[in-house]
């Protein structure tokens, strides 16, 4: 998924022995509790920060869209940029393959994430880009295997479904960025876009703050992307709706987990601050898709929402537009706290988000701070090298 024409969004966004062909290089809305800083009685917990420990290696895995095989030169920029900030890469077998519309058939791929994550030597895998086909690895993937193995998978779009079926089974994950998508830009990752990911793979907690400038600018892939983004001026968080909330986060991309419901991947949301973002839409599918929350009882249970900010967004036929309109329809008379176009989508530079971090949101003032935790695995951070 992501916000290209067609044919080119379905490609943006390996338990055989990898080591053969790796290429190294409850209720949770507090009230307060009489502390400053919100006229709306909220309280917001200052998390102490942890300290991150030396660089080290990031597994690379393509469990959707085959873009490395489809985008080589812009792979290659990615890899270049990835290593400069600090990370070595160790890739699965099919890392670049080309199979159907994937990089392997679906059982081959959740045999190579295994088979990464158990054999040593990777601190966390990110996924190479999105696309569509993410749920299809979902039945052949071994949670307990995983999960004792506890190295986090990092990505968004339609990487989300495994982010929240890890969050199920107990697997770290982070909505973060990609290889190909985000540290593939002519001038390497956004600097803000790394120091949020090392924050996250560190644990480290932290108020959440915006970029200074942004963009949904999205040129063509190995053919029109040698050049810098066209960056917007700063605009600041919004807040929708007050109020004030703390809990586990659980962030996605709407369309791809509103996609979990019926199925066993869904993970519980009740009490949580539920962060959603969608790209390229109109108000009228946006309201269809939030409708589908609403309707299975969820949305009114959510401790808070956290909204992307929205990339290239359309318009409904008759010319509608207003997708605050549509969002405060759907939520009717449910009293939660909204916060709108937090950067954390498919918009650049982006914030990463470990799924079930705590967070606390207060919107008046406004601020969100993540709650300091220990990974699973271990720390593990990129320098600061990274090129705008």
């Amino acid at each position: 998924m992501a916000g290209q024409p067609l044919a080119q969004s379905d490609y943006r966004r390996g338990h055989g022995r990898v080591q053969k062909h790796v290429r190294h290089s409850s209720e949770v809305r507090d009230v307060s509790d009489g502390h400053p800083g919100s006229e709306h009685g909220c309280s917001v917990r200052r998390g102490v920060r942890a300290v991150p420990a030396p660089a080290k290696t990031l597994g690379l895995w393509t469990p959707s869209s085959p873009a490395p095989a489809l985008f080589p030169r812009r792979t290659a920029r990615a890899l270049r940029a990835v290593k400069r900030s600090g990370w070595g890469v160790s890739a699965t077998p099919s890392y670049a393959g080309l199979s159907r519309a994937g990089a392997a058939e679906p059982r081959e791929l959740a045999a190579e994430l295994h088979a990464l994550v158990s054999e040593g030597g990777v601190d966390a895998v990110l996924a190479t880009a999105g696309g569509w086909t993410s749920s299809l690895v979902l039945p052949h993937l071994d949670f307990a295997l995983l999960r004792d193995a506890g190295v986090p998978l990092i990505g968004y779009s339609d990487v989300s479904v495994l982010l929240w079926a890890f969050a199920v089974a107990g697997v770290p994950a982070v909505h973060g960025p990609m290889l190909i998508s985000e540290f593939g830009h002519f001038t390497g990752a956004f600097p803000y876009t790394v120091a949020g990911l090392r924050s996250a793979l560190a644990g480290a907690g932290g108020q959440l703050r915006p970029p200074t400038s942004w963009s949904d600018d999205n040129p063509w892939w190995d053919r029109d992307d040698e050049r810098p983004l066209r960056m917007n001026p700063a605009t600041a968080w919004r807040v929708v709706r007050h109020g004030c909330a703390r809990g586990p986060l659980l962030a996605g991309c709407l369309p791809a987990v509103t996609g979990l419901f019926g199925t066993p991947y869904m993970p519980e949301t009740d009490g949580h601050v539920i962060f959603l973002e969608d790209f390229g839409m109109g108000p009228d599918r946006f309201l269809a898709l939030l409708s589908q929350w609403r309707l299975s009882g969820r949305l009114e249970k959510f401790a808070g929402l956290v909204l992307g900010r929205r990339g290239r967004p359309g318009t409904a036929p008759g010319g509608y537009d207003d997708f605050d309109d549509a969002l405060l329809h759907t939520l009717g008379d449910i009293d939660i706290p909204v916060v709108a176009d937090v950067d954390f989508g498919h918009t650049e530079p982006r914030l990463s988000l470990r799924q079930k971090a705590i967070v606390s949101l207060a919107t008046d003032p406004l601020l969100m701070r993540v709650e300091a935790s220990r990974p699973s695995n271990t720390h593990i951070e990129g320098n600061t090298r990274a090129r705008q």
